[in-house]
């Protein structure tokens, strides 16, 4: 990290070249970035999950695909974030957040992506898994190189394709520390926060919560409920960020970062 992120490769020279996958390097990386401002990083993701989960029940059929738009969003800010981190920067709040135009082409990227992804998933299911793979760095090629929407996925999926196990397995990893962090959350935070609030709240049926889920007739306590999806949104925030960092490395070492850094005054 102290020698800051390679010299930006061209996308020829990838595909034909190939490069290396390093996930525990990525890993350690994405770590020390973190931990460089971790309160920005934890934060950033919390208010963008919050948003992210709140989309689908205002709107069940459009929130959901502005949800995973702002997901996108989200992991662009936090790999940007990274980048000047790896630059050996000062972070700030505002270096989590894409310009407009920026903005723009992700949502468009995140539908082009989706629309081929579930066609793939419908048709012979293995084409949607390597294209849920091979688009993992189009977000990012839209924050750092600019490209259009369809140069991004374009661009991302003919790299990966030179080696899409390794980013497979890097996804793989990302996925796990998702869930890690949810987990770690629940057990650590949700479950004594939870017990706390049983005194305060009332038992509840599941049936009558906002939840997609078949009836059951079950009874939950609702301070046992609030606790759990509390503590699992805030480990998830922090797996969420973690990964995104690991996911910034990562780019940063394959591509390299085409973008100078922020002018300072």
């Amino acid at each position: 990290m102290a020698d800051g992120p390679t010299q930006p490769r061209s996308l020829e020279d990838l595909i034909s070249n190939g490069y290396a996958v390093q996930p525990f390097n990525y890993l350690e990386e994405g770590w020390q970035a973190f931990r460089n401002y971790p309160l920005g990083f934890i934060a950033f993701a919390l208010v963008f999950i919050v948003i992210s989960q709140a989309l689908p029940l205002l709107t069940p059929v459009f929130g959901q695909l502005l949800s995973i738009a702002v997901q996108v969003i989200m992991m662009a800010g936090i790999a940007m974030a990274t980048w000047g981190q790896l630059r050996n920067r000062t972070s700030t709040f505002a270096d989590f957040f894409p310009d407009w135009e920026t903005v723009g082409r992700l949502v468009v990227s995140t539908v082009l992506a989706l629309l081929l992804i579930a066609a793939g998933l419908l048709l012979f299911v293995l084409p949607g898994i390597y294209l849920i793979v091979a688009y993992s760095f189009s977000y990012m090629l839209i924050a750092d190189r600019h490209l259009g929407a369809w140069q991004a996925l374009e661009a991302s999926r003919r790299v990966v394709t030179r080696n899409w196990w390794g980013i497979f397995w890097l996804t793989g990893v990302m996925l796990l520390l998702i869930m890690g962090g949810g987990i770690f959350g629940a057990a650590l935070l949700g479950f004594p926060l939870g017990y706390v609030l049983t005194g305060y709240f009332p038992e509840v049926s599941l049936d009558d919560l906002p939840l997609v889920l078949p009836e059951t007739g079950a009874q939950v306590n609702l301070g046992m409920m609030v606790g759990l999806l509390s503590g699992t949104m805030i480990g998830g925030g922090l797996g969420i960020a973690l990964s995104g960092c690991m996911f910034g490395a990562a780019y940063a070492d394959i591509f390299g970062l085409a973008s100078p850094p922020p002018q300072t005054a």
